[in-house]
């Protein structure tokens, strides 16, 4: 474009859908200086440019029309353009807009469309404040989720004063009698919990919990552990029926397990090869949701001995299951006195398997690769693992298992 052309070029004063990109940008400004009970956002002055460069008279002409035809002037709400008369060179004199207004809530709203939302916020905000008045803070800082949440207020306080009177309920969601449908609470679990949070007595929240149902004390489909008595004397204890069961995990946490030693297996098959062993016990893994183990209160009195798999993940577990219980051992993974690692490569005895060392419960010092033939670690798996020992001539890093589980009570009878 040539210098005189973008010099004469028309610039258009501002427009009614400009008015209205602005006013949605307000939006959020008023609902918070209502929660306020600030007056004073009205009269509200909307920046505007008011003025017109360039020569074409007929778009200048245009350009105020239209601003005059959006104005609450001629459309009975919305904006108000306050003019003021000109004489100009360019236009003569002519009434431009020297101020452009919106002067009550009614105006603004209904021009922003809004009037509705706005009056089912008003009445959500309204109904929670006389209900619940801890949830002040949550409003102000949550203005849009509470709007989004509206529809389904009744619902919600509902729920909010049945926690209230039955906390901790041990049923399930869709047990409770609530006047909302099964998967209510469910949709509804990030919003809950930031109420549950506020509102209920802290006692009866289990502030370590992330889980929803746990937190909370709902009950939920649980993890079964399937649970291997090694020693007869456990099975007539606990009045077991047989030696091996899957169980719930709250069920297990709950029975009184006067175990010696506990060994979690994360491969099923290994955990069915368990030999027996005095007043000793061995559970299923959980896998990444090891922690969960913590609901086994009597492991806290007990040996634990921990076998998994020779991977990243398998060393990622084991040190989210030395967070919770800071005196497990492990089995095959590092050596017992915990000063190495040693690691099986599973490819072609020659490249070790990489390792990443996780967190704070794993020890690197004097880790070391040792590389063993692929076809030994698809052999059958011997109870005194002689195939593994004689295979990597005496590695004094492989141990028999029972050597292993005499460890684990402080003592080796060999």
């Amino acid at each position: 474009m040539r210098l005189y052309e973008s010099q004469t070029r028309f610039q258009e004063m501002i427009q009614p859908e400009d008015i209205r990109r602005k006013a949605e940008n307000l939006y959020p400004d008023y609902l918070r200086a209502w929660l306020d009970g600030d007056s004073r956002f009205f009269p509200r002055v909307i920046p505007a440019r008011r003025t017109l460069d360039g020569d074409d008279l007929s778009a200048a002409i245009q350009s105020v029309r239209r601003l005059r035809e959006g104005s609450k002037e001629v459309a009975g709400f919305g904006y108000t353009v306050e003019w003021q008369e000109v004489n100009s060179r360019k236009f003569g004199r002519n009434r431009f807009p020297a101020r452009i207004v919106f002067e009550t809530p009614g105006d603004f709203l209904r021009f922003a469309g809004r009037q509705r939302e706005f009056g089912v916020f008003a009445d959500a905000v309204t109904r929670l404040r006389e209900a619940y008045p801890l949830l002040e803070k949550w409003m102000r800082s949550n203005v849009r989720a509470l709007i989004d949440a509206a529809p389904d207020l009744g619902g919600l306080l509902s729920v909010l004063q049945f926690f209230c009177e039955n906390p901790r309920p041990d049923h399930f969601a869709r047990e409770l009698p609530l006047p909302v449908d099964t998967k209510f609470i469910g949709r509804y679990q990030g919003l809950l919990r930031q109420w549950f949070d506020i509102v209920l007595p802290p006692h009866t929240i289990r502030a370590d919990e992330e889980h929803f149902e746990r937190r909370y004390g709902l009950r939920y489909a649980e993890p079964h552990l399937l649970v291997r008595l090694l020693d007869p004397t456990l099975e007539q204890e606990l009045g077991w029926p047989c030696s091996e069961l899957s169980i719930p995990l709250h069920t297990l946490g709950a029975m009184p397990v006067r175990a010696g030693l506990a060994i979690i297996v994360e491969n099923k098959v290994n955990l069915l090869t368990l030999p027996s062993f005095p007043r000793a016990v061995g559970l299923g893994g959980l896998g990444y949701g090891a922690v969960l183990f913590r609901y086994l209160s009597w492991l806290n009195e007990t040996q634990v001995v921990y076998w998994g798999d020779l991977d990243t993940e398998g060393f990622e577990i084991l040190s989210s299951l030395r967070a919770v219980f800071p005196h497990a051992r492990s089995f095959l993974m590092d050596r017992l006195n915990g000063d190495a690692v040693t690691v099986v490569a599973h490819h072609d005895a020659v490249d070790p398997l990489h390792l990443v060392l996780v967190e704070d419960h794993l020890d690197p010092g004097g880790l070391r690769v040792d590389c063993v033939p692929d076809q030994l670690l698809h052999s059958p798996i011997r109870r005194d693992f002689g195939n593994l020992l004689d295979s990597v001539g005496g590695n004094s890093d492989c141990y028999r298992l029972e050597r292993c589980l005499w460890f684990a009570h402080g003592r080796d009878p060999f």
